[in-house]
């Protein structure tokens, strides 16, 4: 395994998605990893993929066909995993990963934490499971309250409000402290960035599936917000 490894982020869908993929990075660069925004000068590429309406799923499963045809188009250039993760990976999973052998593994939600180790055993000749899809309302307690000190994985909560890591953003003393850092990392510039407060549903309309693949509703206290 080579000492330096380079991940690319490809983001698709909403900004809930934005947020999820910059801890995704942040999680990468913890373990080691080269954030590079080009795919083209990685070696691991990770397609945060949408999986709501039909025109996001096909926008989805053609941006990894996409990547993953470049990735084999010259062979005798360095191979590169494709690797697609979020709500199309999580929804959908093994079937996912069945009509979509391009892609070197579809992990869903649970594999955040250690998706460095997946990047790891795929760059060497592993092939991790495919995620099994499962109704992740039934993860959570009924209670709203309890489900705060769940330990189900919900991007954007639980370990990352938890984990601290040093701002590496702006120098010492340019600014006050802000509140306790996150495990995020920043993807784009500007003034401006998606905060998660909330994710899952707790309502059972027929016409959406978002609660069974994104949980049950979770949300940040006010306090937690405003740091």
């Amino acid at each position: 395994m080579p000492s330096s490894r380079r991940a690319a982020l490809v983001t698709l869908g909403c900004a809930r998605n934005e947020v999820d993929s910059e801890e995704l990075a942040a999680r990468l660069e913890r373990d080691g990893w080269t954030l590079v925004d080009d795919p083209e000068d990685a070696d691991a590429v990770v397609v945060n993929t949408c999986g709501f309406v039909e025109a996001a799923k096909k926008d989805s499963v053609d941006t990894v066909l996409a990547l993953a045809d470049g990735a084999s188009s010259d062979p005798h250039g360095p191979s590169r995993a494709v690797v697609a993760v979020g709500c199309l990976a999580e929804r959908y999973g093994t079937e996912l990963a069945t009509a979509l052998p391009e892609a070197d593994a579809v992990l869903g939600f649970d594999a955040y934490p250690q998706l460095g180790a997946h990047l790891d055993a795929i760059l060497a000749g592993e092939t991790p499971a495919s995620h099994t899809p499962s109704d992740r309302r039934t993860l959570l307690p009924l209670s709203p309250v309890a489900r705060r000190s769940s330990t189900a994985a919900v991007p954007g909560h639980g370990e990352a409000l938890r984990v601290v890591t040093p701002p590496a953003d702006l120098p010492a003393g340019l600014a006050p402290a802000s509140g306790p850092p996150v495990l995020r990392r920043r993807l784009s510039g500007g003034p401006v960035a998606p905060l998660k407060i909330a994710s899952g549903c707790d309502r059972r309309c027929s016409f959406c599936a978002i609660p069974s693949f994104r949980g049950s509703y979770v949300s940040r206290l006010p306090d937690e917000i405003l740091a």
